[in-house]
């Protein structure tokens, strides 16, 4: 591994675990999620997970724009790569997060 490829790496690895904090920034943790996710009438909780998902939009919009201001400051694909799987990963995870039996609208 050359030196250049090297930073490219370290500085997609770094972008990446920024991508994952960007949605700690937006949404609340994953306990908070499935302990509280369910309180409510159905209603209620049918807003909860509108606000929730609502969050995914800024926290995608941060991590994809700060993976793609890092791979033309570093003339790289892979930090945008590597931004792209983190938040793919971070929405499947903040899904499987919520109650199944209470998804259901």
């Amino acid at each position: 591994m050359s030196v250049e490829s090297g930073s490219e790496l370290a500085l997609s690895i770094l972008t990446a675990a920024e991508s994952a904090h960007a949605f700690s920034a937006f949404l609340p943790s994953y306990f908070t999620i499935r302990t509280f996710a369910v309180d409510g009438p159905p209603e209620v909780v049918q807003q909860k997970l509108k606000n929730l998902r609502s969050g995914y939009i800024p926290a995608t919009i941060y991590g994809l724009g700060l993976g793609g201001l890092v791979s033309y400051i570093a003339k790289s694909p892979l930090p945008l790569v590597f931004s792209g799987i983190t938040v793919a990963i971070m929405i499947a995870l903040y899904e499987q997060a919520i109650p199944k039996l209470v998804d259901s609208g």
